[in-house]
């Protein structure tokens, strides 16, 4: 779009899920104040009160984000149509919701979508491009909540904490005092898969903890990048996986990444080491890890898992009754903190957005 249209007609926003809590209404407004009208999904607003404070100021409507169609019918809004959405969670953005999304019988196609997280895997990249939809994430937003349940989540793989809890409020002191002593990150090689912020937030922690770390980076990840990295590069997916005590992921989903640690990789590792996952489901294949901690032959000794292919009411995993794997319901990110700043970032992106490209209403691009 450009500044020639009038600028004075707010666009029209649908806002799939707010910010959580009070910080709800400061996103709602502050988008507003940009110039947006929005209107919002109050599926996942459980506290009766916020939702009354929402629907006095703004439209709302009561919908499932995550089914795609959906999905595609709201933004369809009887021909009516929106210019920009907003999200939090990662709603099916697919091939098929972006087409009707930005159909020609539309009053108002979708220009720009926002999702106050750091991936888009389940948004159509390639679809929104050609249809002309910017999408709009915040990377990092969320780095030091990540960070601190995989820290936390490899001090219950190494130490037992949650397991042990369980057998002393079942009355078995002997279970809970069975497999000591333990491991622990003090003297450990831990080994990072990725180099983004999170992962180099969390070499910032185990190195508190006196641990080595050892990355592997994508191919932007330079070794002049690595020599100011508090961590020594590795060559190799497998040298990492040979040589450390502690394997931890922190990749996108991409085409390169999906089962990028499957049978073959689990069996390289370390016995008795331990595999933590608060990445993408896709990266380890949960099938495979299930099979690799039941066989002591095999794999690691313990694992620790934040991310499923089935989340939500429909869970469903072969970990699941896995006695070797801590389960966490994809909880890594989810800090008052983080949701705050992932709040104030996408407001950002949106304000950022506006001042390139005027959304108003009407059907020019």
């Amino acid at each position: 779009m450009n500044r020639t249209q009038d600028s004075t007609t707010p666009g029209r926003l649908l806002v799939v899920d707010c910010a959580p809590g009070t910080t709800a209404l400061t996103e709602l407004a502050d988008l507003s104040g940009l110039g947006f009208e929005p209107t919002v999904n109050v599926r996942r607003v459980a506290d009766p009160e916020l939702r009354s404070r929402i629907a006095a100021r703004w439209r709302t409507v009561d919908f499932d984000g995550f089914a795609e169609e959906e999905l595609a019918r709201q933004l369809e809004d009887s021909g009516l149509g929106y210019q920009a959405l907003k999200c939090r969670a990662g709603i099916p953005l697919t091939e098929a919701v972006l087409e009707r999304a930005t159909a020609d019988s539309l009053q108002h196609r979708l220009m720009l979508v926002g999702r106050a997280a750091a991936g888009s895997d389940t948004f159509d990249a390639a679809a929104a491009r050609r249809l002309g939809v910017a999408l709009r994430t915040t990377p990092g937003a969320n780095a030091a909540a990540v960070a601190e349940l995989t820290l936390a989540l490899m001090l219950d793989a190494l130490r037992g904490v949650s397991r042990r809890a369980q057998a002393l409020r079942e009355d078995s002191w002997a279970t809970a005092a069975a497999d000591l002593p333990t491991g622990s990150l003090s003297g450990a090689r831990v080994g990072l898969v990725g180099s983004g912020a999170t992962a180099r937030r969390v070499a910032e922690l185990v190195r508190a903890f006196g641990a080595g770390v050892y990355v592997l980076g994508s191919p932007r990840f330079t070794p002049e990048r690595a020599a100011g990295w508090p961590g020594t590069q590795v060559a190799s997916l497998q040298a990492l996986l040979e040589s450390c005590d502690v394997v931890s992921v922190h990749v996108p989903a991409t085409a390169e990444t999906n089962g990028l640690i499957g049978a073959g990789e689990l069996r390289l590792m370390k016995p008795g080491s331990v595999l933590v996952n608060t990445a993408r489901a896709s990266v380890v294949h949960e099938a495979d890890l299930d099979r690799a901690l039941r066989d002591p032959e095999s794999g690691p000794w313990h694992a620790a898992v934040d991310v499923f292919e089935g989340e939500g009411a429909g869970f469903a995993s072969p970990l699941r009754d896995n006695p070797h794997c801590t389960l966490s319901p994809h909880a890594a990110g989810m800090t008052r903190s983080a949701m705050q700043e992932a709040s104030r970032r996408i407001v950002a992106e949106f304000a950022r957005y506006v001042e390139e490209n005027v959304v108003v209403s009407g059907r020019s691009r």
